[in-house]
């Protein structure tokens, strides 16, 4: 076995870092309650704060069980009420211990070995042994309502098995460089196996987190009271709440109002008048969620790659920025994460163009196409209106080349359900990265649920299999290069931007993170009385 280290920088992304030749000493592990990120700073003990800290939410959360949704708003959650074994700092780019407080795997990245913290208790009272670990992969296979992502994450594994209160192993099928990262996300949380068993419905709600889940609402409004008997530092704030306030206009009112203390993703155009105002401060970052096209392949798009790569030449992305964003975005030039591991943008330098407004390659394509002569009617299906505003930009870019965009505008429930059946032909929707390269597995596996291109292609499956278990950096990155190459000429998907996110809050407030994913962490969020 070789001992991997436990905390892994993502600078050049993620050469594994790996001890030589058999088994290694099992060596002291930091304490997870002493590696909180660096933001958070210790409460004053002569000042008192609020009891309660409001976020204005700008997405529903229709779920309190980690494993029904994989979007960030709900990750956001899960992370204040849930614990996983291994957690990730993303500023600081570090994996930390969480629930494992220690780890190992065997040489061919298949067999994890986890030892587990002894002093966790669960919102129900509890112990955290590893049968609920056990019993958090068994549900995850087998309940109703788990998410696809989810369901394929823990297909990935071939066994978890307890030894003995204290000790998990789990077995891949095949060896992944980056289990931890997988690990570390908010939906791959533990479980409690006695409340999930007398209560199927919300039992996984019960997690062993900072909050505990009060109240829930679906689509309206969350509130969590602080766990006091919480494994590691215990937050001040003794209630946090979430309310979905739809319309950012309406949120900031509320800001302003004192009615919330944070404003969660205000409207890029009110930007100006949050940075105006000497009681709030604006958080602005470049986010990593890629706003993208995915053709159906299995629909007459997916029997023309000439039209495909039409439509990605014609389009003009900073016209959409512009138009759709109000400016606040970057152009994005692969189907790949910004900071994501293996990430490759150079197409001159392998004979292929980069997308983006080039007219003349775009009709160089379609008169190759088979609608060359007789034009083409496509449906692109999206939901919320500044995606819809960005499709009304890309009907007139279209034009030219005989291509008319009907804008198929469904809710967000409905667009969830159509992109699962395929019951589209173009979907314009938008995806946030983990910093892991297999993260893009997602998107380009066959059967997977986010694959909503119906996207197969074997060369590119074999080498999302081959990066995964290859420990040598260059080689996996050059597999991602590949994959990136395969993808590019063939355009099943279209990356269009990375669109630049932020949130407004009340001055005083303390010990937030705001994160560029758009997950923020509000663990220890307080505001002074």
């Amino acid at each position: 076995m070789k001992r991997i280290a436990l905390f892994m920088a993502l600078v050049m992304m993620l050469s594994l870092v790996v001890g030589c030749g058999g088994d290694k000493p099992t060596t002291s592990t930091p304490d997870a309650s002493t590696t909180k990120p660096s933001e958070v700073t210790p409460p004053a003990a002569d000042v008192k704060y609020e009891e309660t800290v409001v976020i204005g939410q700008n997405a529903k959360t229709t779920t309190t069980v980690p494993q029904n949704q994989t979007n960030i708003a709900h990750r956001m959650m899960f992370a204040l009420t849930h614990n996983t074994l291994v957690g990730y700092v993303e500023k600081a780019k570090e994996l930390k211990p969480e629930l494992a407080k220690e780890w190992k795997v065997s040489d061919d990245l298949k067999t994890w070995t986890f030892t587990l913290r002894d002093d966790v208790v669960f919102h129900n009272g509890e112990k955290f042994t590893a049968d609920d670990v056990v019993y958090t992969y068994e549900r995850a296979l087998s309940a109703e309502g788990v998410s696809g992502t989810v369901k394929s994450a823990y297909a990935a594994m071939e066994s978890v098995k307890a030894n003995g209160d204290y000790e998990v192993v789990i077995t891949l099928k095949e060896g992944n460089i980056d289990l931890l990262y997988t690990l570390s996300n908010e939906y791959m949380a533990i479980l409690n196996r006695e409340a999930c068993t007398a209560d199927a419905t919300n039992g996984g709600s019960i997690g062993t987190g900072a909050w505990i889940n009060k109240e829930f609402v679906s689509g309206d409004h969350t509130t969590l009271n602080v766990n006091e008997k919480y494994w590691a530092e215990v937050p001040v704030t003794k209630v946090l709440e979430f309310r979905y306030i739809s319309e950012g206009s309406a949120r900031l009112i509320a800001l302003e109002n004192e009615e919330i203390d944070v404003c969660q993703s205000p409207n890029n155009t009110e930007h100006a008048l949050i940075k105006a105002n000497k009681d709030l401060i604006l958080e602005a970052y470049p986010s990593s969620a890629l706003t993208y096209l995915s053709f159906n392949m299995d629909t007459f798009l997916g029997e023309d790659e000439n039209l495909r790569l039409a439509i990605a030449h014609a389009l003009n992305n900073d016209a959409i920025i512009q138009g759709a964003a109000s400016g606040f975005g970057t152009v994005a030039n692969s189907m790949w994460g910004i900071d994501q591991y293996g990430y490759f943008d150079a197409w001159e330098s392998v004979g292929q163009a980069t997308y983006n407004n080039n007219m003349e390659k775009a009709k160089e394509y379609m008169a190759k196409s088979k609608y060359a002569t007789t034009g083409v009617d496509i449906k692109f299906m999206t939901s919320t209106a500044w995606r819809v505003k960005a499709l009304q930009i890309m009907m007139d870019q279209l034009k030219p080349l005989g291509i008319n965009v009907i804008v198929d505008e469904v809710d967000a429930a409905g667009l969830t359900s159509r992109s699962n059946t395929g019951d589209f032909e173009v979907l314009m929707y938008s995806i946030t990265f983990t910093p892991a390269g297999s993260d893009v597995k997602r998107i380009f596996y066959p059967g997977s649920s986010t694959n909503n291109a119906n996207y197969n292609n074997a060369r590119v499956t074999e080498l999302l299999d081959l990066a995964g278990a290859e420990q040598d950096d260059a080689k996996r990155k050059g597999y991602y290069q590949e994959v990136q190459e395969i993808i590019h000429k063939e355009a099943p998907y279209i990356p269009l931007y990375y669109a630049n996110s932020g949130a407004a809050y009340d001055k005083n407030l303390e010990s937030a993170i705001f994160n560029n994913s758009g997950n923020h962490d509000y663990t220890y969020a307080r505001v002074p009385a």
